[in-house]
């Protein structure tokens, strides 16, 4: 029997070291492939010697053959920079390369399946089309909710996912657990709710850093790309200052993410709107209850929220901390659609929600699905409290079933072969 590919494609510097180690753990008959384009993620994986393509990462002009078909609209809407969208819209050389190089690689390789990491980027974008139209199973890979987790999904992920699909809530609500299950969850759940973090195994061999030039090339490549730095957010402490003694918490999330340019309909990543739509809701529920935003914290230098906060006094701003100091006190928790959502639950709070994504759920959640519906909604959420055994149900759906139990920091054995064995198993259940 002739071995099958599993291509990587587009891993991140990040993730490229622990892709390579997930490659080797693929279970027999199976090999990995890697197709990169990120300088540093190259040198990564040409130091651990993996099979990479392409044999050159720069764009060169030229028309892609006439049999491939791409929906541009399509593909902007999964697209989560500004600067990709713009290359599609141009119908620019370096777009009609990479869909020409995608294209010769499938070809060439003929992949079992692929795997893409969150599948925002272009090159994944791009993947996605072409792979569906020849019928090849994709996994796309993305952080957990929930500590030392993977999303593992063969439509997307977050919004875009399967996650719950193939079950109500109804049917979660009656699924049996082991008592030896329920006491799992519950210890790591404790753990998180007292600060700890997940033991994670390091790289065997240590950690593998792509070449001084590589850095350099990287750096020069991320000039045209990167986002200007914001100076600001002088207004807001960085410390957690004493807390309203009852308040909604709003933690905000990074501007550019995916979450907000895609799988935010309402505010899109607009966050000011939405905290002026919040600042008016709480005003009209209760004069006494107050509004905490909490900056992100990988949002610092990107966004200046100062001239917001000046416009918004009566908010309590939060520069920095531990989100969990916040949400231990908090009487409900609004999230557009973010890992917080989960992090409230696990603290027993009601969730407001103001985008998409796999636990936006009528009856799990409060979803906002039009800004009229905020202050009742919000004002739903304080009054009655949350369906705890089913939160608690959902929860343990998400762990032993949606999510994998691996981690892209996790170089434990246990880690690798669990991701390694739940790409092939969606790779050979979509076949």
């Amino acid at each position: 029997m002739s071995t099958k590919v599993i291509a990587f494609v587009d891993p991140g510097p990040n993730l490229a070291q622990y892709l390579s180690a997930v490659g080797d753990r693929l279970p027999a008959g199976y090999a990995p492939t890697y197709f990169a384009l990120r300088v540093k993620s190259r040198s990564v994986l040409h130091r651990l010697g993996r099979p990479l393509h392409p044999r050159h990462s720069a764009g060169k002009p030229g028309d892609w053959p006439s049999h491939i078909r791409i929906d541009r609209d399509a593909l902007v809407a999964r697209l989560r920079k500004d600067a990709d969208k713009a290359l599609v819209a141009r119908d620019a050389p370096d777009f009609r390369w990479l869909v020409g190089a995608l294209d010769a690689f499938l070809d060439d390789l003929e992949p079992a399946g692929i795997f893409l990491w969150n599948g925002s980027g272009l090159a994944a974008a791009i993947t996605e089309q072409l792979a569906r139209a020849r019928g090849i199973p994709l996994v796309f890979g993305e952080n957990g909710y929930l500590p030392g987790t993977l999303q593992l999904d063969p439509q997307g992920v977050n919004a875009f996912s399967r996650i719950g699909l193939d079950a109500s809530l109804d049917e979660i609500r009656t699924r049996d657990y082991s008592e030896t299950q329920v006491q799992e969850l519950d210890r790591l759940l404790g753990g998180y709710r007292a600060g700890t973090t997940p033991t994670r195994k390091p790289p065997p061999c240590g950690r593998v850093r792509p070449s001084p030039l590589a850095y350099l090339a990287q750096a020069w490549e991320d000039l045209h790309e990167r986002e200007p730095s914001a100076k600001g957010n002088l207004r807001i402490p960085r410390e957690i200052p004493p807390l309203p003694e009852r308040f909604v918490f709003f933690p905000l999330q990074v501007r550019s993410d995916s979450q907000l340019t895609i799988h935010s309909p309402l505010y899109g990543n607009r966050l000011d709107e939405a905290i002026a739509d919040l600042d008016r809701a709480v005003r009209a529920i209760d004069p006494g209850l107050k509004l905490v935003v909490k900056l992100h914290p990988a949002d610092l230098g990107k966004t200046d929220y100062d001239p917001v906060a000046q416009g918004f006094p009566d908010v309590v701003w939060i520069g920095g901390g531990d989100v969990r100091t916040i949400l231990q006190r908090a009487a409900c928790v609004v999230t557009v659609n973010s890992t917080v959502g989960i992090e409230g639950m696990i603290y027993g709070k009601p969730v407001v929600t103001l985008g998409s994504n796999f636990y936006v759920r009528e009856g799990l959640v409060h979803p906002v699905r039009d800004r009229s519906q905020l202050v009742d909604r919000l004002r739903a959420a304080l009054t009655d409290p949350p369906d705890h055994p089913l939160t608690q149900q959902y929860l343990r759906y998400l762990y032993f079933h949606a999510f994998a139990r691996g981690h892209w920091q996790d170089y434990a054995e246990a880690s690798l072969d669990a991701i390694g064995a739940r790409i092939v198993d969606m790779v050979e259940r979509a076949r």
